[in-house]
């Protein structure tokens, strides 16, 4: 697994992170231990949660998950969205939607708002803070944590000089080493405006179909602060519309014929190729974090970045396919 640093923070992580918003979420405890211990076997060392994450307790799978690893992991999570505290029966009915779910995909849309209802976002005081770093040091089980993002924080926390201040105090104590923002790509440029002394990560969704975000990644890069990738494939309707934009390469006569050939089948693995690779080019971008509970998916996006069927010439002509589609888009 290729490795990079993170900006200017002297940590050092795999280049592909594990999404852990699926923990005990959509997908039950031994499914998850699985996906987890496959992406640790693979070389991933970065693993991406939150408090909010599966209904609160993907931290603390996790937790136990890396117990015995910890100096070995670079530990994302983030707070300012609240898990609501579950009844009994919510808790029983969980494998119930999850069996659901994989019977019937049509119903994730209904499943989606009923999960929206048991979060309580942009939560954004010192106490919610406070609050929040304790939970997240008690269920992961460590005494630090690597990275602490504002999670889907809006523009106005930038001028919340208290709780700002409490980031800076919770580097300085050792129990964060690095404090950041994740946000809408608008919001991340603010950040890099102003450039608040607190925060020196930023996390960010980009895929082919929004390479603005790339150009905040490139300007992260002068800055020196440490830049993730979330969200790469854009959900399902936007993994049809990138094979579509694909195919359509392929079938130009301005495209290289070696690259048309590579381009003939857009199987999941092709795909996984370009979009990672994609985006893992753009300059100031360090780590991608896929959601990939399927052994399948983990396999496509390792293999992506170990041993890509494209070059690097390819890649970038690749991207600059995606980005005139998306201009005109």
């Amino acid at each position: 697994m290729l490795t990079t640093v993170l900006g200017t923070t002297s940590l050092t992580s795999s280049v592909i992170g594990f999404g852990c918003s699926a923990l005990l979420g959509r997908t039950g405890r031994k499914d998850s231990l699985r996906a987890l211990a496959a992406a640790w076997d693979a070389g991933i060392t970065f693993y991406d949660t939150a408090r909010s994450y599966g209904y609160g307790e993907s931290e603390a799978l996790l937790g136990e998950f890396l117990r015995t690893r910890r100096d070995q992991a670079i530990i994302s999570t983030k707070f300012g969205i609240l898990p609501a505290r579950q009844q009994l029966w919510k808790r029983a009915a969980k494998p119930v939607a999850r069996a659901l779910l994989s019977l019937a995909p049509s119903s994730r849309n209904m499943l989606r708002k009923q999960v929206a209802g048991q979060f309580t976002p942009n939560q954004f005081t010192v106490g919610v803070l406070e609050q929040s770093i304790h939970e997240s040091l008690r269920k992961l089980k460590t005494d630090y944590v690597d990275f602490l993002f504002m999670h889907d924080a809006p523009a106005s926390v930038l001028h919340q000089d208290e709780l700002l201040a409490k980031l800076d105090q919770l580097v300085a104590s050792g129990k964060v080493r690095v404090a950041g923002i994740s946000a809408a790509p608008e919001v991340i440029g603010l950040v890099l405006r102003e450039h608040p002394k607190a925060l020196r990560a930023l996390q960010f969704p980009c895929n082919v179909f929004d390479l603005s975000t790339a150009d905040v990644a490139a300007a992260a890069k002068g800055s020196g602060l440490a830049a993730v990738a979330n969200h790469p494939f854009g959900g399902v309707t936007r993994v049809e519309q990138s094979r579509a934009i694909l195919k359509n390469i392929a079938s130009s006569s301005s495209t290289p014929a070696e690259l048309r050939a590579k381009l003939e089948t857009v199987d999941d693995a092709v795909l996984a190729d370009v979009v990672l690779n994609i985006i893992l080019s753009s300059p100031g971008i360090h780590v991608v974090v896929p959601a990939m509970m399927k052994p399948s998916h983990l396999n496509n996006n390792v293999n992506a970045v170990a041993k890509s069927r494209f070059t690097s010439d390819e890649i970038r002509l690749l991207y600059q396919h995606v980005a005139a589609v998306e201009s005109v888009a």
